[in-house]
């Protein structure tokens, strides 16, 4: 991936999966993953692992898992006119986080890919469907 591509967030497909190693289990295995500029999608015959890199050095690492009985349902929303990238929404049951108004909500896992990128971004659509939703 060049400096280019890091820049403007295009998707690489086959992230690198040393940071889920330790987490992974004997059985677990690796069916696709996607890297943007630092943060990972990962899906596994078990679940989906989210690595967001954080902080200027990288070094802060968060690590989450969301097992297939979790996954409900995913979006895509395609870009407009002026838009540059496609939205992917991935909802799941236990991703709580603290919203603007003071209250805790489950958000989705959400991403963006590239315009130029969106057949890859239909092609994590089809595999969240196949292993995880129409099982």
């Amino acid at each position: 991936m060049g400096l280019y591509d890091k820049l403007t967030g295009k998707a690489t497909i086959g992230a690198d999966i040393s940071k889920i190693k330790e987490f992974l289990l004997e059985d677990e295995i690796v069916i696709a993953s996607y890297q943007f500029i630092r943060d990972s999608v990962i899906f596994t015959n078990l679940g989906i692992y989210i690595v967001d890199v954080q902080g200027i050095s990288g070094k802060k690492v968060e690590v989450k898992f969301f097992p297939k009985k979790n996954i409900k349902s995913v979006s895509f929303e395609t870009a407009g006119n002026f838009d540059l990238d496609v939205d992917i929404k991935i909802g799941v049951e236990g991703n709580i986080v603290l919203g603007e108004n003071g209250m805790y909500f489950s958000a989705p896992i959400s991403f963006k890919v590239p315009k130029a990128q969106s057949k890859e971004g239909k092609k994590i659509i089809n595999q969240v469907k196949k292993y995880y939703l129409c099982v």
